[in-house]
């Protein structure tokens, strides 16, 4: 009787034990785990990279999310680049307007070799490159890189917000899309053209500021010397008087 006893109650200890291990071995996987734990969470990705797999547009777009047809009078477009006077190539001596090319590179020797920020140094400064650490690539897409006014280019304004901008932004619309990434100098030419309202009040400040410190600074230095020689005058005159 006792052995039947002693053998009743040992499957029943495994049993306890088994459930305090597989216990044991949940709570371990919900400290160590917890998203596989989860099993339904969502996965958390970094900001710049949260919405791209959502972000698959099909190419078609409805009147609403084309570009407005009057464009901001404050934001223009910027003159054509590639204007000097001098190619970087002998091919590339008849192209005088990129911004209508399939490939907007075509033409410049040695591009294989080259970087972006060898010819556009000041285009890497922006926010994007600084801040979310974002390259060229991943908004311009790969070779070949068409011009941003080729009808087929993802960088067209047309479609830009859907196909750039809402890889990131989630939900980008067309008016989003009109922000200028890469800023021009507030007091250069291409700011002229594009940022004339930005442009006229960096000059208009900086002449302001150039005048007023223009007349304060001889003002302040002529008050100091009077006040110096004017209290040197009164003390000699004093002394004479003493004597």
């Amino acid at each position: 009787m006792q052995n039947m006893i002693h053998i009743n109650r040992t499957p029943g200890r495994m049993n306890a034990f088994s459930l305090l291990y597989l216990l044991f071995s949940l709570l371990l996987v919900q400290l160590f785990f917890p998203d596989r734990s989860l099993g339904q969470g969502d996965e958390v990705t970094s900001y710049i990279n949260r919405y791209k797999q959502y972000e698959v547009s099909t190419g078609y777009y409805e009147e609403y999310e084309m570009r407005p047809r009057h464009e901001s009078p404050l934001v223009r477009k910027f003159r054509s680049v590639d204007q000097e006077p001098f190619a970087y190539s002998s091919t590339s001596a008849s192209i005088r307007n990129r911004n209508l090319l399939a490939d907007s590179h075509r033409g410049i020797k040695f591009y294989d070799n080259r970087r972006c920020e060898e010819c556009h140094l000041d285009e890497t400064r922006d926010i994007h490159t600084t801040r979310a650490n974002l390259t060229c690539r991943q908004c311009h897409g790969p070779e070949p890189i068409a011009s941003l006014n080729h009808y087929y280019s993802p960088m067209n304004p047309i479609r830009k917000h859907a196909y750039i901008c809402a890889k990131c932004h989630e939900g980008a619309s067309a008016s989003f899309a009109t922000y200028v990434v890469h800023e021009p100098a507030p007091g250069s030419a291409d700011a002229r053209t594009g940022f004339p309202a930005l442009y006229y009040s960096y000059w208009f400040m900086l002449i302001l500021l150039a005048g007023t410190l223009a007349f304060f600074i001889p003002h302040a230095i002529l008050m100091g010397l009077r006040e110096m020689f004017g209290k040197k005058k009164i003390g000699d005159d004093d002394a004479d008087r003493t004597h």
